[in-house]
């Protein structure tokens, strides 16, 4: 696996509990590493299918435009926004910073970091695959059997299935 990362990207922002917060606004920095598999598309040398620097950039920044009381909402809504665009993703850190807090005294940062691994293991074949939202697998697959679905989540209690599997399933 292979790290992706844009670092100090910086955006003026108004988030914040305070009312005082939303309207001033103060300067954030955001951080973002993407652990994903480069050899094939490194090979090729095409920006198509791989994680565009520029497209995180814009998604952070659209993100940052929209106010929110907290960092953890912030840092959340970036990892939503990663996700709906880049299918590729097998692990996904966002960190953001708010630089010089309103706290009543010296403190030069406050940040809240996210670190996802979407990475998993079939429990059924063992193959190694992306999945993003533990419950969608059943989503992906809407022609399963509902006794089909009821047997496998039974048997596989919390777990997804990998695509080949619910593949075989599903007919």
């Amino acid at each position: 696996m292979a790290i992706i990362a844009l670092e100090g990207m910086k955006f003026y922002a108004y988030h914040g509990v305070y009312e005082a917060e939303q309207k001033i606004g103060a300067d954030y920095i955001v951080d973002v590493y993407i652990g994903t598999i480069i050899n094939p598309l490194a090979e090729a040398d095409q920006l198509e299918g791989t994680i565009n620097y520029e497209s995180v950039f814009q998604l952070c920044k659209m993100e940052m435009r929209t106010p929110r009381k907290l960092l953890e909402a912030v840092a959340m809504g970036i990892v939503k926004r990663m996700k709906g665009q880049f299918p590729n993703m097998m692990a996904l850190k966002v960190r953001v910073r708010k630089l010089n807090p309103p706290l009543g005294g010296q403190v030069s940062a406050a940040w809240v970091e996210e670190d996802q691994m979407f990475m998993q293991a079939c429990p059924r074949c063992n193959r190694q695959f992306i999945n993003y939202d533990p419950g969608d697998c059943w989503k992906r697959f809407p022609n399963l059997h509902p006794a089909t679905r009821e047997t496998l989540e039974r048997q596989y209690p919390g777990k997804c299935l990998c695509d080949a599997c619910l593949k075989f399933y599903a007919g």
